[in-house]
């Protein structure tokens, strides 16, 4: 894993642009303390800062040069086949200098064009490729958007980087205001969408995307969508599938280890990686048995022989850990589960550099409890707005327990009601009071809407866009939260569950194999049974809840009541204070625990104060 930065100018040199680029390579010397370099050819300049994973000799260096000198490649990520491509590309005559991925990415581009590489290649990974005699520059991203890739662009030019700091500091980006439609979408969902950002003029590449640089503009292409269908039935298993992509994605030169919870889709991992190479397994431990996962994660690593190790935290621990949160994430970011992921990448990291995760599961195979659920509460838009509204009063009137939502009411369809469903909580009802701007809504769910927009789906479509709904928006929260505190302590975090194979053979299943009796991502479970111990893996699920809640009203009290209220001139233009004192005293008086909104706010405004203005060249 690395981190990458640059500048493409459409007509001025880019030489004055080499301070901001050594000051990139400073902030984000975490995503890659190895080595840096950079590269730079009249109007368009690339840093880059190492973390070695694969040929750890100055042959992997970054900015890669091609041997004629006319392709410049800046690479974050991993391509995990690139074994495959590489005899191939020696048969086409292309000499390799290194034994990494980066060179096989490289040339393949040069060599069979970036769609084909796009479609064929398997990894996860941000990456410009600039063609020095076209002058044309290419970005991408994943197809699942694990790694990060942000952009600035004005009528000079375009920046790039890893860190989002960097673009919205860079000189032709920082006189811009905040997009007050994007900041009321992190407050709705936690993060800022792709394909927008926290500052005008300024946006994630959406995952299974890339961009064209040239002549003055630039363009977004699409080369994967995940499919809100189910397609034909696979002749693979769950079985091979899975534990191939796993095998696959233990390629390196430096330590390998996992994350282990108590869970599911981490000790399936756990379990087929050390298969094939004993391994450290990692996972944390609290001293509440209501909610500590560690014994459970040590007995699967007893059954599958991991070397396992566990860190016992406490709140002292976590409350020590918010100015390394607020460092981590340049982007506005709500979801505090990120303070335990900042101390097991650590932890990890002291032992590793590679760590693979579970993430992704959940996302295939329905497997959050809100997906079974709405088997039940989605069912009401199969009829029409009409039924429902005499549905909903004759349970009102009948008094016994409700199925019918007063939210069935107020959207349309399926996908707007779904799309709610992932808000933080208590951001519906207080931003239309609290917050005095138009929102925007995710890219994704704008595509995913206006392709299923008030139409009655069948169980399986309504399922299927419901998973595509949380790979295209929920996931995306989960990957950025687990990117940033494991790149902040350069710890590199793959995702097997989410190869390229596991996608396609997840668009096989029918929701019925994988939902059964209100329990979700069964075939997952299932298939762990086999393999440990069915107590073990049926058990009512614990997990670690961070008490955001109880630190708002004591610990934190005091400082998020004065950020809050006297926030910066550029914040508080879009909020009504009097609404912010009603929100504080609600939660604090405890008629409503509104944690995860007040934290939401709590972490806009140190984001502001760490990372607005703060490049000063």
């Amino acid at each position: 894993m690395c981190g990458i930065v640059g500048v493409y100018n459409y007509k001025a040199n880019a030489d004055d642009q080499l301070p901001f680029i050594e000051w990139a390579q400073q902030t984000m010397r975490h995503r890659g303390p190895d080595s840096k370099g950079i590269w730079n050819s009249e109007n368009y300049i690339a840093g880059f800062v190492r973390l070695a994973i694969r040929d750890l000799s100055e042959n992997g260096k970054q900015p890669m040069v091609s041997a004629c000198g006319n392709y410049v490649l800046s690479f974050n990520g991993e391509i995990y086949n690139a074994d495959m491509f590489q005899p191939r590309l020696r048969q086409a005559g292309f000499s390799f200098r290194s034994n990494t991925d980066t060179e096989v990415l490289l040339y393949g581009i040069s060599h069979w064009g970036i769609e084909y590489v796009l479609q064929q290649y398997d990894g996860i990974f941000a990456f410009t490729f600039y063609n020095k005699l076209t002058n044309k520059l290419l970005l991408a991203r994943d197809r699942t958007g694990t790694k990060p890739l942000y952009v600035g662009h004005s009528d000079k030019g375009i920046v790039y980087s890893s860190q989002y700091d960097h673009i919205m500091n860079h000189p032709y980006i920082r006189h811009h205001g905040l997009n007050t439609g994007a900041i009321g979408s992190y407050l709705q969902l936690g993060y800022v969408p792709e394909n927008s950002g926290a500052v005008q003029n300024t946006f994630m590449i959406p995952h299974g995307y890339y961009l064209e640089v040239a002549a003055g503009k630039f363009s977004k292409h699409q080369y994967f969508d995940y499919p809100a269908n189910t397609t034909a039935e696979s002749n693979d298993t769950l079985e091979h599938v899975l534990e191939t992509s796993i095998k696959q994605q233990l390629v390196s030169d430096v330590p390998v280890g996992t994350f282990m919870s108590g869970g599911v889709d981490s000790p399936l991992v756990s379990h087929y990686a050390n298969k094939h190479t004993r391994l450290h397994s990692f996972t944390l431990g609290v001293t509440d048995e209501a909610m500590d996962e560690s014994k459970a994660a040590a007995e699967y690593a007893t059954l599958f022989g991991t070397n396992h190790s566990t860190l016992m935290i406490n709140e002292r621990d976590m409350l020590s850990t918010i100015d390394d949160n607020t460092a981590a994430y340049t982007e506005p970011f709500a979801d505090y589960s990120s303070i335990p992921t900042l101390l097991l990448s650590k932890f990890a990291r002291s032992k590793v550099t590679v760590a693979l995760s579970g993430d992704g599961g959940d996302e295939l195979f329905w497997g959050y409890p809100r997906n079974a659920r709405m088997l039940k509460e989605g069912m009401m838009f199969r009829k029409s707005k009409i039924e429902r509204v005499i549905a909903f009063g004759a349970e009102k009137f009948a008094g016994g327990k409700r199925t019918i939502r007063r939210r069935h009411l107020q959207v349309k369809d399926f996908p707007a009601y779904y799309y709610r469903s992932l808000y933080v909580t208590g951001a519906e009802q207080w931003l239309p009071s609290g917050f005095a701007n138009p929102i925007e809504t995710a890219y994704f769910y704008k595509r995913i809407h206006q392709n299923n927009s008030g139409q009655l789906l069948s169980e399986q479509q309504m399922m299927n866009v419901l998973r595509k709904m949380e790979m295209d928006i929920h996931l995306q929260r989960i990957l950025l939260k687990v990117d940033r505190a494991s790149m902040f302590h350069s710890l590199e975090v793959r995702v097997p569950l989410l190869s390229n194979q596991m996608l396609a053979y997840s668009t096989t299943q029918h929701y019925t194999e994988c939902i059964q009796n209100g329990i979700g991502k069964i075939n997952l479970k299932n298939l762990l049974a086999s393999h440990s111990n069915e107590q073990l893996v049926f058990q009512p699920k614990k997990g670690f809840t961070i008490p955001i809640g109880n630190w708002l009203r004591n610990e934190l009290k005091v400082d998020v009541q004065d950020k809050l209220l006297n926030m910066p001139a550029e914040l508080s233009t879009l909020f009504k204070k009097q609404a912010l004192e009603a929100l504080l005293k609600e939660h604090n008086e405890k008629k409503n625990d509104l944690g995860w909104l007040i934290w939401s706010l709590y972490a806009l405004v140190n984001w502001h104060a760490a990372h607005r203005n703060k490049y000063k060249a």
